[in-house]
Formats: structure tokens, sequence, C-alpha cells
């Protein structure tokens, strides 16, 4: 049996899924995912960063992976962790 504070964290994901998650194909498979937009900003260059934090198990994210979202096709540019989920940017 897990500690407490791994069943919280495991019920309040399934929230969180259950009320904010949204469907990505990420290399033909789909998979469970948060959407996120940030402002990037870098010198002249400065516009909105889509990012997704991917809920679904078993996803190794990787620059180039193919992603389809919201009806467009987008590249991940770069990936990091987000309470310990792969959290991607996509372009």
């Amino acid at each position: 049996m897990s500690d407490p504070f791994s069943r919280l964290a495991a019920r309040m994901d399934a929230i969180t899924v259950r009320k904010m998650g949204k469907t990505a194909s990420i290399n033909d498979v789909d998979m469970t995912v948060i959407p996120g937009e940030t402002l990037a900003e870098l010198n002249a260059l400065s516009g909105p960063a889509v990012s997704l934090v991917v809920f679904s198990s078993g996803y190794r994210p990787r620059r180039g992976d193919r992603v389809v979202y919201d009806g467009q096709q987008w590249t991940v540019t770069r990936h990091e962790r987000f309470n310990g989920k792969p959290m991607i940017f996509i372009e």
C-alpha cells in the first residue's frame, strides 16, 4: 500500500484529468494531456509558448516528436519535468 501523500497525489491527478484533460496524438499514440500557455520572451522575439503536460504513463519525450493537438500538427521543441510528469513545448 502506498503512503498517504502518494494516494492523495493520485486522486488529485485523476480529478485534474477528468476536469481539464484533453487528448493529443503523440507519434500516433493518443495521450491524455493538460494544455498550458505562457508568454515566451527572448529580446526581440516574443509570443505565446504552447506546452502540454502529459498525464499518460509510458511517454518518454524527445525533440522532434510529432504531436496532433486541437486539430493542428505540432513538433516538440523541448521538454522538462513538471510535478513528475513530462511537460512538452510544441511549435
